[in-house]
């Protein structure tokens, strides 16, 4: 019995790129998104913890309380002062300075940023491939 390979998820979001970077007036037909817009997009889904935070915000209305970081995506397994930590130093800046989200440093949460629910369907679709969410 042959076992399928099991894709990594830098190999899948490439693949991902690949599909949107085609089909990507198909899903904003009244948006235009320029390029430069989609690379800042596909790096910040790059990255695991972004990539956590990103989809536990897609699975939430704007209307519903802001996110905890990092009670609201922290594993069991990991420890949550080092996850802060980082998100706080490398990761949460980026996804600030790119209006994807609005991150209140004081309350340490998260919420949707201006350019959120532009960038919603690419996350969504994301999230939608195997293994991923």
């Amino acid at each position: 019995m042959r076992v399928p390979a099991v894709r990594a998820p830098d190999a899948a979001i490439a693949e991902t790129a690949k599909y949107f970077e085609c089909n990507c007036e198909i899903m904003f037909e009244n948006n235009h998104v320029p390029a430069d817009t989609y690379d800042t997009w596909f790096e910040l889904l790059a990255n695991d913890l972004r990539r956590r935070l990103l989809f536990e915000l897609a699975r939430r209305a704007p209307s519903e309380p802001a996110l905890a970081v990092p009670g609201d995506i922290v594993r069991p397994d990991e420890d949550a002062e080092s996850l802060s930590l980082h998100l706080r130093h490398v990761h949460l800046p980026k996804l600030d300075d790119s209006d994807i989200v609005d991150w209140n440093r004081e309350a340490r949460t998260v919420s949707h940023g201006r350019a959120f629910d532009q960038a919603r369907p690419l996350i969504r679709a994301v999230l939608s491939v195997d293994g991923l969410g």
